[in-house]
């Protein structure tokens, strides 16, 4: 059944003006600046940190720690801790690090306990974690702040970096005024299905409160998600869940094509317990996969924003509560508030020229950026306006991925009472191959295109009365087909 999609102007200055949930930048997280950090170990230690000894080790080693960006220079007069972080990123020659600053009887470091130095290593233009984190905070989402940095080590450069805010008890105090619930950190598996995989630390890491681990509001949370009959759906889930927020967070997770995120692929997302309100709370992280940068073989540019969690699998939290028609007027309206505000060329393409200059001497110098990929300076220059020839997982620059992104989100969420259906096409989705049309009344002009205006080839047969058979090639994707001046979107189906 089609859905009716309203766009009420009204909510989006209600929006607008709501006291955002997540802190400004403060002396630590500039967005709009390049910090140095200068590490200082022995030698045994940096060759057993940084040189594959042990690339899965979780054990933290001693080093100095000075810390400079336009606020202070501060020399700490004790060692902090220092590891490897990340997955995947282990087995990268510029690694990803985690600092500790309370692991060898130190002490907090401005407020905080750890930094999380990623080496961002996927993406060339450096910038996609930080403007994706920043979108979610724009949508009132509790996302970490970040900043980049330039890192040394015995005063040798290890390259520029991107230090992304710790979710842990400081996160969620500052985010919402408490600290003693329990917190998950949810990877890869965490489907929220009902079959006792809550109670799997390795799918749900708690954080907070381990030492008693009592899951039992989590638990209650996923029963009430998944065994709640539709007509009390709505009732029941505000009982346990904060909603609103996590429908901001789909617009965002849909524009910004995270597809590695809880949606698509089952990962990377926190839930926090709130004692105050007893409500579960929603947060993402790893955000890097975005901005149009596959490894699943999509194109994310152009998928259905309004058919966007992976199709096939079970993805109770998304799928139940975009099944209620309120909420999935809620997340159309979101979807247009992020559009007109936050996700489009007016107010991103600045940002991008912006971090572009302020990174360009610090990638310049980093002679590992290149060692992962085999990315080049001139590719970081590039990222950012054109694809990359030779990277599959590279199909769009940052501002090209804005600009289709946000043509077929606002085709889809902004602008559907513009299509008058005089006639029917089908099926819908398509499968890209074979489109069937229904008239009532003869045509004088066809055409196919696709979101940017450009026209796709096709052949058409007559095969009844009124019927005509559309052979064309196309990829997953939408497209407007339209006759004598009335458009019609066709859905080509991803996966």
């Amino acid at each position: 059944m089609k859905r009716l999609i309203l766009i009420v102007s009204v909510f989006f200055s209600i929006q607008l003006f709501a006291q955002n949930i997540n802190p400004g930048a403060d002396e630590i997280y500039r967005e709009d600046e390049v910090a140095k950090i200068y590490l200082t170990m022995t030698s045994e230690d940096s060759t057993a940190l940084l040189d594959d000894v042990d690339i899965w080790s979780d054990e933290y080693l001693p080093t100095g720690f000075r810390f400079m960006n336009s606020l202070m220079d501060t020399t700490l007069e004790f060692e902090v801790g220092i590891r490897l972080r990340g997955n995947t990123s282990r087995e990268k020659p510029k690694k990803s690090l985690k600092i500790k600053f309370k692991e060898f009887d130190g002490s907090k470091f401005y407020g905080y306990k750890k930094f999380n130095l990623k080496a961002e290593v996927n993406d060339p233009s450096m910038v996609r974690e930080m403007l994706s984190l920043q979108t979610f905070r724009n949508a009132n989402v509790a996302a970490a702040r970040s900043h980049h940095a330039e890192v040394y080590m015995n005063g040798g450069y290890l390259g520029l970096y991107l230090n992304v805010e710790q979710l842990d008890d400081e996160f969620v105090d500052s985010r919402f005024g408490n600290d003693t619930g329990n917190l998950y950190k949810c990877a890869w598996g965490a489907t929220l299905e009902d079959n006792n995989q809550v109670y799997n630390n390795d799918i749900y890491e708690i954080e907070i409160n381990d030492d008693v681990d009592d899951r039992s509001i989590l638990a209650h949370f996923v029963d009430v998600l998944n065994n709640t009959s539709d007509d009390n759906f709505r009732e029941e889930i505000e009982k346990v869940f904060n909603v609103q927020p996590f429908i901001n967070y789909l617009a965002v997770e849909a524009l910004t094509g995270h597809w590695d995120g809880y949606s698509y692929n089952q990962n990377n997302f926190y839930l926090y317990e709130n004692p105050d309100t007893g409500l579960m709370e929603f947060m993402p992280y790893d955000v890097d996969n975005t901005f149009g940068l596959d490894w699943v073989d999509r194109d994310w540019g152009t998928r259905d924003v309004l058919d966007w969690p992976k199709h096939g699998e079970p993805r109770p939290l998304v799928k139940r509560i975009l099944a209620v028609d309120s909420y999935f007027q809620q997340y159309v309206n979101e979807l247009n508030v992020v559009l007109q505000n936050y996700f489009n060329e007016s107010f991103l393409f600045p940002k991008f020229d912006n971090l572009k200059a302020m990174l360009d001497d610090a990638v310049s110098r980093d002679t590992y950026f290149p060692l992962s990929f085999g990315f080049t300076y001139q590719d970081f220059k590039d990222s950012y306006t054109i694809a990359l020839e030779g990277y599959n997982q590279l199909p769009y620059g940052l501002k090209p991925y804005v600009t289709t992104r946000y043509e077929t989100a606002l085709l889809v969420a902004g602008i559907e009472d513009q299509f008058d259906l005089k006639f029917k096409a089908y099926p819908n989705p398509s499968d890209g191959n074979m489109v069937f049309l229904q008239m009532e009344n003869p045509f004088s002009d066809i055409t196919l295109s696709n979101v940017l205006g450009e026209k796709m080839p096709f052949v058409i047969q007559q095969i009844g009365a009124n019927n005509y058979v559309i052979n064309c090639n196309l990829t997953a994707g939408i497209y407007i087909l339209t006759l004598d001046g009335k458009s019609e979107r066709l859905l080509v189906s991803g996966r």
